[in-house]
Order: C-alpha cells, then structure tokens, then sequence
C-alpha cells in the first residue's frame, strides 16, 4: 500500500512539471501502469486512463504518439477513446491502431474511410477483418492501392454492390484481376464479366470456378444478376471497348430483320453465317451468329474480334458447331491477319479440350445481358 502512495504521488508531481521531458515520462509511466492493471479496472476508471493519457498524449510530439499507439494497438481493453483519438492521427500514428486495434468498431471504421486519408484508408482495408459497410465506403473512396489491399485480404467481405464496383474497376487496373479471381468470393456472373479483360490462365480459372455449380444455384443466380440490372444497382460491364467494326443503326435494323426473316425459314444455319462474311456483309453475319448462339449483337461483336479467340471457341463449343468451323471462324475474322497458323491450331485443340457443358454454363452468363435488354426494350 505505501508503495502504491509513493507511486501516485511521484505521478502527481509529474503531472506538475512542464518540461517534455517530464511529461513523456509521465506518459509512459501511466501507460505503464494501465496495461499492467487494465485487467481489474472498471470502466470507469479505464476511461479515466485514457483520458489522461489522450490529454498527455495530445502535447508530445508524433514519434512519442506513434510508440503509444503501438503498445496499445492490440490491446483488447484499451480505452476506446484514445484508440480512436490516436486513429485519427497522422497516418504514421495512426497505422498501427488501424490495423489491429480490436476496440475501434464499424462506426469508427466507417467515419474514418469516409474522411481520413488514402494513407488511412489502406490500413483499415488489411485488418485482420473487415465489414462489408466498412468494405463499401473503402470501394467508394478509395484509390487503387487500397483496393488491391482490400482485395488481397481473405478477412475482407463485400457486399454485392461493393463486389460489382470492384469487378469494374478491375476492367482499368490488371493488378486487381488475379487477387480478384483468387479470392473465391465472388459471384460467377461477376467472374464471366472480367473475362474479356484478364489473362489467359486467369480465363481458364473463371471457367474452372464456374463449371460445377449446381443448375439451380446457376438458376438462382442469373435471377439475382438480372433483377439487380433491371434496377439499376449495376450494369452487366462486357467491357467499353468492344473489338470489331462498328455498324450503322440502319444496318444493324435491317441484318436484325434478315436474321430474324432466316431464322423462322429455317436457314440461319453456321454455313448461312460463312457465305455472308465471304460477301462483306460483315453486319449481317455478326447479328446472324448473334441470334444463332443467343447473344445480343454487342456481345456477340465481343465474342467473335476477342484476340484471344478463346470467347469463340466456348461460343463455338455451346451451340455445338464443328472444329472446321471454328477454325474458319478464326481465320476470317482475323482482322489483322496476324493470327500465325500455329495459333490457329493451338485454339483449335483449345475448343476441343473445352466441356460442352463449361461452355453452355460460361454462355447462360453472356446471355443474361441479351435477356435484361430484351426485358428492358
């Protein structure tokens, strides 16, 4: 007990001197005795600790401010004040507490992504665990830094809407793609729209991670993606560069009218579509494999100039058309006649390694953009 007189009361002359120094020992030596007896205190008196330590705390310079932060940074029982005192800090004060603080919670995190610092934002997006609110106001807010760092954290949650943000920003920022298709998380129409953008490889675990979905769950989900494009929380992105000619209005109506006269006849058939492209009528042959593989023009204009050719050979591979098709597919619409014979035959065995049943799922995602537009006309 005297021992615990003698302490108070050299606290209390401390708390008497001016000088910095004094008062940095001050700082620790109450700090000190708060994380050796936090424990056993009651509320009360834990706000009372960090109110002394906020107030000595305010007056030293940053470098002290930064190693209170990071005694307290995982303390469970810190006073929530001060940790959210020290969270609003410069970034070098700050990050610690950011990062791993236990006691700031989703209304701290919250206030913080919405007005703190890109520098603060990034910390909050590598906790060990964060919200899907706190993930939304990150995305909103947030630079590309933060959410490569927010992608990359598997204790990171998003909202659908959030996901969405995140998939079109990914569209401008390569970096985003694999931590994105790694991640597990996100929905597979979400994963079928990053396709015309990411690698190879990255296409090629889009199809793995969709191919053994139950139908139903499939169901449920080209249910959901459509209902929110129908209200308008999101588009279905294909990307806004479609590769490939681009075709007048009228043009478009007329080859629209032709596919559809073709079709009812019986006679839109792959060797209709050849015939065309061979004559120039470039509009007449897009809209007409359109129709055949159940797309909308524009996905279709995507499908066919992509320059990986991987989008036709699963196109091709759905609707069941054969190799030697696919193969002349490759080379007519070959722009830029740059695509080497060995290229060819490379997508060639592509398309034949390729399930049917991978393809048909992969396509029932590109056609929900044809549907929703078909609903909305």
């Amino acid at each position: 007990m005297a021992n615990d007189r003698r302490h108070l009361q050299h606290l209390v002359d401390l708390a008497k001197e001016p000088s910095e120094e004094r008062r940095r020992q001050l700082l620790k030596e109450v700090t000190d005795l708060f994380m050796n007896s936090s424990d056993g205190l009651s509320e009360t008196e834990r706000g009372h600790f960090g109110d002394i330590m906020g107030r000595v705390a305010a007056e030293m310079e940053s470098k002290v401010r930064q190693v209170l932060s990071e005694r307290l940074a995982r303390h469970a029982g810190a006073p929530h004040d001060l940790i959210a005192q020290l969270a609003n800090d410069s970034i070098e004060v700050a990050r610690p507490v950011l990062e791993h603080s236990p006691v700031l919670d989703e209304t701290d995190l919250v206030a913080i992504a919405s007005h703190q610092s890109q520098d603060h934002l990034a910390a909050v997006a590598v906790r060990p665990s964060v919200s899907e609110t706190v993930s939304d106001h990150l995305v909103a807010r947030g630079d590309d830094r933060v959410l490569l760092s927010l992608v990359s954290n598997r204790g990171a949650r998003f909202s659908r809407a959030g996901m969405a943000a995140v998939v079109d920003r990914a569209e401008a920022n390569a970096q985003l793609h694999k931590p994105l298709i790694n991640r597990g998380d996100v929905p597979p129409d979400m994963l079928h729209r990053m396709f015309w953008t990411v690698s190879a490889p990255l296409r090629q675990k889009i199809l793995e991670a969709t191919a053994n979905i139950p139908g139903d769950e499939v169901d449920r989900l080209l249910a959901d993606a459509e209902t929110e494009i129908m209200a308008g929380l999101s588009t279905l992105a294909t990307g806004h560069t479609v590769k490939g000619p681009a075709f007048d209005p009228s043009t478009i109506d007329m080859a629209e009218k032709f596919a559809h006269n073709k079709e009812a006849a019986g006679q839109l058939t792959p060797d209709l579509l050849v015939q065309l492209l061979r004559q120039g009528q470039v509009a007449y042959f897009v809209t007409g494999f359109a129709r055949l593989v159940g797309v909308d023009t524009q996905t279709a204009r995507r499908i066919l100039y992509d320059p990986s050719g991987e989008a036709v050979a699963i196109a091709c591979k759905a609707v069941a058309f054969d190799r030697v098709y696919f193969s002349n597919l490759l080379l007519m619409t070959d722009q830029s006649g740059s695509r080497r014979p060995e290229e060819i035959q490379k997508l060639a065995e592509i398309y034949d390694q390729i399930a049917p049943e991978t393809a048909q799922r992969a396509m029932r995602f590109w056609k929900l953009r044809a549907k929703t537009l078909g609903k909305i006309g």
